[in-house]
């Protein structure tokens, strides 16, 4: 097996590949919900009501339906699946997206 470092490359050539982002392998959205959870933890850590939900769109549940289909059965398939914290971590983020989609979909 390849180290992890290559791994990760490997699953996130794929999902960048068919997305055709623009170069950065983040797309427009990507960069929303991760600035958007930035600012919440800032936020968190300051005391501070966090931000109102971001509205759940195609994009997200597209991202969603990826991550059950093919993110998370690549990290179980991988060595680092062997351990029970890692493997209650993939567990618990299977369960988040299933019931997101379920919220959502």
């Amino acid at each position: 097996m390849g180290s992890m470092r290559r791994r990760l490359e490997l699953l996130e050539s794929r999902t960048t590949s068919k997305r055709g982002h623009h170069g950065t392998g983040t797309s427009q959205r990507g960069w929303e919900r991760y600035f958007h959870a930035h600012e919440n933890a800032r936020r968190e850590l300051e005391g501070l009501k966090p931000l109102p939900e971001l509205p759940y769109t195609e994009e997200d549940r597209e991202d969603d339906e990826r991550t059950l289909e093919e993110t998370i059965p690549a990290y179980r398939n991988s060595r680092s699946g062997e351990t029970e914290r890692i493997a209650a971590f993939l567990d618990e983020w299977e369960r988040e997206v299933r019931d997101r989609l379920r919220k959502e979909g």
